[in-house]
């Protein structure tokens, strides 16, 4: 297994809704693995499938053949609500559109932004190649929230294993392989091919989410889970990520 370890520039807030919800409502405080995963299909995807669904799925749901975790953490974050401009012509009646009275209206946009406008995300896969396009990470969640990367690690998961069971991290935390102190318990979406394609009932995991500012508190589950640490980061991984 491998990992890439980025470290992200983020020049707007990140919008990522929660599923089957209203734009409006707020969001979720860090992106789900599944949006995650979407990040990276970007940059992978558009070079080899022109089109945004394959059949009843995102093309995105390719990834899942090799990226077999992913989480991210921020030194602090802070969710709050923006109000937008949004051009909104395609949405009225024909004998609207010349009318430049009906093309804009303004929405209110739940948004989270960060510490040092930093963002960290940590990808495992079975294929290295996959990883480096990593590099190409423009954008999380909606095309308004880019993302740029400053600073990659790329590596074997072998080579960062620390041997403890107690451990600090910023990075969210799946319930079942860990417990956690100071910490929100969120549910998000999970990497299955179910919740990338077309579903009004997606497939939802608990994670430990920080609150806000710091670290959390945790100690790994027997047998559930592998301690990782990546310049200077701790964090916390299933276990058959090292097999």
């Amino acid at each position: 297994m491998h990992l890439a370890f980025v470290e992200l520039d983020i020049f707007s807030g990140i919008s990522v809704f929660a599923s089957l919800a209203s734009t409006s409502t707020p969001v979720y405080p860090l992106p789900p693995p599944t949006t995650l995963v979407g990040a990276l299909a970007y940059p992978f995807l558009r070079s080899r499938y022109l089109r945004e669904l394959d059949g009843q799925y995102s093309t995105a749901h390719r990834l899942l053949d090799s990226v077999m975790y992913v989480t991210a953490g921020a030194k602090g974050y802070s969710v709050s609500r923006d109000v937008e401009r949004i051009y909104q012509s395609i949405y009225q009646k024909k004998a609207r559109w010349e009318k430049p009275e009906y093309r804009y209206s303004i929405g209110v946009r739940g948004v989270a932004t960060y510490l040092d406008d930093k963002l960290y995300v940590v990808y495992i896969s079975r294929d290295e190649q996959v990883l480096k396009y990593v590099y190409g990470i423009t954008r999380i969640g909606r095309k308004e929230s880019h993302v740029a990367p400053r600073r990659v690690i790329i590596g074997k998961v072998e080579d960062f294993v620390k041997n403890v069971n107690s451990f600090e991290t910023i990075f969210y935390v799946p319930t079942r392989i860990a417990e956690c102190e100071d910490a929100l318990t969120i549910a998000m979406p999970k990497l299955s091919r179910h919740n990338f394609g077309k579903t009004t009932q997606p497939e939802l995991e608990d994670f430990y989410v920080p609150r806000g500012l710091g670290s959390m508190q945790c100690n790994v589950k027997d047998g559930e889970g592998l301690v990782l640490e990546i310049d200077g980061f701790t964090l916390t991984v299933p276990n058959f990520v090292h097999r």
